[in-house]
């Protein structure tokens, strides 16, 4: 078999390279997903009278039920938590029109502030300070008083925002604060102590030699 010119084989392949297309990878929605935010739907429609106006008809309603779905559990917002306190911002709006899911998204999201309760940053001086503006932010800081005696504050700070989050969710829920807050234990990486930690240990090491010394000194060990 006669092999083709180089010429006529480059002349033959086509001028663009098609790329196959990369189809996303949907989230996985759960029909109790899709009727927890069907309730959900319902309640928004109460809520804002001029629902209409973003679905004229029952095609665009499911539709928007669909993405809405799907939007809820890509950002991980479906507890009972976040929705309940989604809701209880939506009421407080003074808009009748069917907010976006983006906008509901944040409504859902806890935080210090949407409580009224200290930032972390904040929360983090009345540590320090130890002058606590509310039950939360004491509770917390007891139940990391170890990590906040031993750990550097990099190292400290993600172990009291996981022990603040908790107490967050207490609050929203109307649960009980002064149940056991659970907490991780610090990786090798993150037991990196404070130089305060190192100069009281170091100072309390010269503080015993003195003590054995003004007894008699060291004892003798005995072969």
């Amino acid at each position: 078999m006669a092999m083709k010119p180089l010429s006529e084989v480059l002349a033959s392949m086509p001028s663009e390279i098609q790329a196959t297309p990369v189809r996303p990878v949907a989230a996985s929605v759960t029909e109790q997903d899709t009727q927890v935010v069907a309730r959900l739907f319902e309640q928004l429609k109460v809520i804002f009278p001029a629902w209409q106006r973003a679905f004229p008809n029952p095609e665009m309603q499911a539709r928007a039920l669909r993405e809405w779905t799907v939007a809820l559990v890509e950002a991980n917002c479906t507890s009972r938590e976040q929705l309940g306190h989604g809701m209880r911002v939506a009421r407080q709006q003074q808009i009748p029109f069917f907010p976006g899911t983006g906008q509901f998204i944040k409504w859902c999201q806890i935080t210090p502030e949407s409580l009224g309760l200290p930032t972390l940053d904040t929360a983090l001086v009345e540590v320090r300070t130890r002058r606590f503006t509310h039950p939360a932010v004491e509770l917390a800081a007891k139940a990391t008083s170890w990590e906040c005696k031993t750990l550097s504050l990099d190292a400290y700070r993600p172990v009291f925002e996981q022990a603040y989050t908790q107490l967050l969710r207490r609050v929203v829920a109307g649960e009980d604060l002064g149940a056991e807050v659970l907490k991780g234990l610090p990786t090798r990486e993150q037991i990196q102590h404070s130089p305060e930690f190192y100069q009281q240990t170091g100072q309390r090491g010269v503080e015993s030699l003195k003590a054995l010394f003004k007894r008699g000194g060291l004892p003798d060990v005995q072969s």
